[in-house]
């Protein structure tokens, strides 16, 4: 038998194995196909001009085994490794192909490459009446924007409406809800490109969207302050209304929709939006989830919304949720990646600059985090990213006119110790919230 010729080297990430197709030549039967393995996913994201470096282990009995690298098909290197760089936007097959005279194996892995991967969105308002709503992208602590911003960078024709508030990726989708028409719009997450707005009846408008939530059966629910309605993501048509009453806030969690109608919370359940309880409790603004728990919030007190009971929690003097009673904002009420805690901008009035955080536990409030020069939190102030846990809170700078150009973003770990400061000065971004990538 013939010695053992390997071909060894770390993998790229342990997550998964990839499938693999082995042939064999009956005149080679006394030789064993090549093994190839490395520990990868069977698919995978990338941003463009990411690169992607592929060092598989080969095992095989023959010493002049070939490999075969190919990009859709296209053969691309014959060398032992490979490193593709992400040139083009889309879906891609990258595989291995090592043939000796054992017969022929294969690996393969598939890539999305989309414009932009591994950062967060920011969701700008945009300055009424100059400027529509906007989105920008940052990686690695900078903004990533040729022009005014990522949206009109990649669009000469079409604008978002004014007054951007939310924004949610779904699969390959992106949304984001702004104030006046065309209210919704749908991205392809991949290369950016409108898609799609929201299908209207003729004569039929929005007055004031606020928010959306995406729904286990992968529907939206979509709120203004005239009514809920359903949207289907596919044909963007409103295909139901759930209530003609103002509805801000709004969240599915298990087989109940929980909405604030009219300042109160409002249970469903989820199969047909058929009401549960009206009128709960009064809230202004919600939602956070710990555990099997949802939580909304009027001033000085919590609501504790369990399934179909609901409950209040009286916050320590001095401390107040902040709403804004003049115009929807998305909310600050956020659930620590834990599960212990509740974060939230604390009501000082008109300048804001402490975030408090509610210890579920203990039945007590302490300051996460207080700005200590002249920022306040502006939009929804408090986000907690759900895959890290760490902690990003919006400011602007406080007063009028061209102090509104001053913005920044400050990271912290879960405990609320600082971990970087990302500027977003130099223009009127207004910036509303921030989608993190599921």
């Amino acid at each position: 038998m013939t010695s053992k010729n390997v071909f060894k080297s770390l993998g790229y990430a342990a997550l998964l194995s990839l499938p693999m197709l082995v042939t064999s030549c009956d005149e080679n039967a006394e030789f064993q196909s090549p093994v190839i393995s490395w520990n990868l996913p069977s698919d995978t994201i990338l941003a463009q001009n990411d690169q992607l470096t592929l060092n598989p282990e080969i095992l095989s009995e023959d010493p002049e085994a070939v490999c075969l690298w190919s990009v859709d098909g296209e053969q691309v290197s014959t060398d032992k490794n490979y490193v593709y760089t992400a040139t083009e936007t889309g879906s891609h097959l990258i595989a291995l192909t090592v043939t000796d005279k054992g017969g022929v194996s294969q690996k393969q892995i598939k890539v999305e490459v989309r414009k932009y991967y591994g950062g967060f969105y920011m969701i700008n308002e945009g300055w009424y009446g100059h400027h529509n709503a906007s989105f920008n992208y940052f990686k690695n602590g900078t903004a990533l924007f040729a022009t005014y911003d990522n949206f009109t960078a990649a669009h000469s024709d079409v604008t978002l409406g004014a007054t951007g508030v939310v924004g949610s990726l779904l699969g390959q989708d992106f949304f984001i809800l702004s104030k006046t028409a065309p209210f919704l719009t749908k991205l392809n997450a991949i290369t950016l490109k409108q898609a799609a707005t929201l299908n209207l009846p003729e004569g039929v408008s929005l007055y004031s969207p606020c928010t959306m939530c995406v729904l286990n059966d992968g529907n939206l629910v979509l709120t203004t302050y005239r009514g809920a309605y359903k949207v289907d993501p596919a044909t963007m048509a409103l295909t139901d209304t759930l209530t003609t009453q103002k509805t801000t806030d709004v969240i599915q969690r298990g087989d109940y929709l929980y909405m604030l109608v009219n300042d109160s919370v409002n249970i469903y359940k989820a199969m047909d939006f058929s009401p549960v309880v009206t009128n709960a409790a009064k809230a202004t603004t919600g939602f956070a989830v710990t555990g099997n728990t949802v939580w909304a919030a009027n001033g000085s007190e919590l609501v504790k919304i369990e399934g179909e009971h609901v409950s209040t929690v009286t916050l320590p003097d001095g401390y107040e949720v902040y709403t804004d009673s003049w115009s929807y904002h998305p909310t600050s009420l956020q659930a620590s990646k834990d599960g212990n805690s509740l974060l939230f901008v604390k009501n000082d009035g008109w300048s804001n600059k402490v975030a408090a955080c509610y210890h579920i536990a203990e039945n007590k409030v302490t300051d996460f985090l207080k700005s200590t020069d002249d920022f306040v939190f502006y939009g929804a102030g408090v986000q907690v990213n759900p895959k890290s846990g760490d902690v990003y809170l919006i400011y602007t700078e406080d007063g009028w006119g061209e102090h509104y150009m001053n913005n920044r973003i400050i990271v912290t770990n879960a405990e609320g110790q600082p971990k970087d400061t990302l500027n977003y000065s130099g223009e009127y971004w207004f910036p509303s919230s921030i989608v993190f990538e599921p």
